[in-house]
């Protein structure tokens, strides 16, 4: 439940004070935490939805990332290029609730 709440904060962080490439990094990077691969099947529309943010938002965030190496957008499919680069463009932002949740592993 701790590191449920310190993703919650951290969302609503970012939702506030972030661009919406930082939030589209921080979300790439998250979904990638899950699925335990680097080629994530996902739409714009459904990124739009998790942004808060129109559709047309989410493809120039996407160009700006994929043009910056960052990763490759292909219809339906996202695949990571440079992690550590999605993490900086990310900034403090991405890491705290996985932090949270090792330590309460690492505790158990």
């Amino acid at each position: 439940m701790q590191s449920f709440i310190v993703q919650v904060g951290g969302t609503a962080y970012a939702n506030a004070k972030l661009t919406i490439e930082a939030r589209l990094a921080r979300w790439i990077l998250m979904y990638q935490d899950r699925m335990y691969q680097n080629d994530l099947l996902i739409t714009h529309e459904f990124l739009s939805l998790m942004l808060g943010v129109r559709r047309p938002g989410v493809t120039a965030a996407t160009h700006l990332l994929e043009s910056s190496g960052m990763i490759q957008a292909r219809r339906g499919h996202i695949t990571v290029l440079d992690r550590e680069k999605l993490e900086g463009m990310a900034g403090d932002n991405y890491g705290a609730a996985e932090a949270e949740y090792e330590r309460f592993i690492a505790d158990a």
